[in-house]
């Protein structure tokens, strides 16, 4: 098994296992790895290890890249993941992302602390606070697959609004405040973090946005984002967590809903946000949202963000 640690922080890119996209993201500037996103698509074929395998060897990546895996946001039976639906179908769905890790030699997986709903009036501090309980035998489950596959079990940050890369409006009682995060590691110890920083700047936007702009659906939102105290800025969201984080997912955010913006396109200055990490979290992972998911414009202009800082960062040491 790979190290798991590195004295620099890794850059890598984002990419699901298909030929075109790992071609893509694999040609020069070669990053350091790959976070493999992998759809529930790329894991309902009973072959779906081989097949994943025969990309990344047919492939041109070196021999010290990283791989990192991120399960779906639909489970293998079509229902958005959620972490309190401790089920067959879930634990399936996880078992297939941590065979898939354990062949490739990943270092790391990832999942998302999210209770899915359609329903805005239902997130109050009462299923906030069930939902965390409810979360923790399928995050218990998810552990042990990682611990039996040589893999971090990461857990990511979420926005108070998922569009679910479908458009869609989908809200969570849980996953968008980073005390979520180290309330599950509290129960959890061996659980670490991937924080998404376009996530943490749209809840951010949720907790400052004047309640009166919204409607009274988004407000329900707004009013749960804010019923705790909770940070105001980016660096104080990330700050208390670097102990335990594995992996930054970077892209900007727009607004209440416009996250994976480009590095310099958005609300929040990640240069100031991501230089005191550098050293201390292994991995940052471009995650910018792409009009051509074949061509990754986007994360490439990502990666030449952050190797500059990265630069400019070891200079200053």
């Amino acid at each position: 098994m790979r190290e798991k640690t590195s004295p620099a922080t890794r850059i890598l890119l984002k990419a699901r296992p298909t030929p075109d996209q790992v071609a893509d993201r694999l040609r020069a500037p070669a990053p350091e790895g790959l976070e493999l996103y992998l759809d529930r698509l790329d894991l309902m074929r009973d072959d779906h290890v081989q097949r994943i395998c025969r990309v990344l060897e047919n492939s041109d990546a070196p021999a010290v890249c990283q791989w990192i895996v991120e399960a779906p946001i639909r489970t293998l039976g079509g229902a958005y993941f959620d972490l309190t639906c401790d089920d067959d179908d879930h634990c399936e769905t996880l078992k297939r992302v941590a065979n898939v890790g354990k062949a490739i030699g990943a270092v790391a997986a990832n999942i998302h602390v999210v209770a899915p709903t359609l329903a805005a009036a239902t997130l109050s501090q009462l299923t906030h606070e069930r939902a965390l309980e409810r979360a923790l035998p399928l995050l218990r489950r998810y552990v042990v697959l990682c611990e039996k596959a040589g893999l971090i079990p990461q857990v990511e940050n979420i926005p108070p609004v998922g569009r679910m890369r479908e458009a869609a409006y989908v809200f969570s009682a849980i996953g968008a405040a980073p005390e979520d995060l180290l309330a599950l590691v509290r129960r959890i110890p061996e659980l670490r973090f991937t924080i998404d920083v376009s996530h943490a700047s749209l809840y951010l936007n949720w907790r400052q946005i004047d309640l009166e702009t919204l409607s009274p659906e988004f407000q329900m939102v707004a009013r749960h984002a804010r019923e705790q105290p909770g940070p105001m800025d980016l660096p104080e969201y990330v700050g208390p967590l670097a102990e335990w984080t594995t992996t930054m997912h970077v892209a900007n955010a727009v607004g209440l809903f416009g996250e994976g913006e480009w590095y310099r396109e958005g609300d929040a200055d990640l240069d100031l946000t991501l230089a005191p990490l550098l050293g201390r979290v292994p991995y940052f992972v471009t995650e910018t949202l792409e009009s051509n998911p074949a061509v990754a414009a986007g994360m490439r202009d990502a990666q030449a963000q952050l190797l500059a800082l990265r630069a400019l960062h070891s200079e200053v040491k």
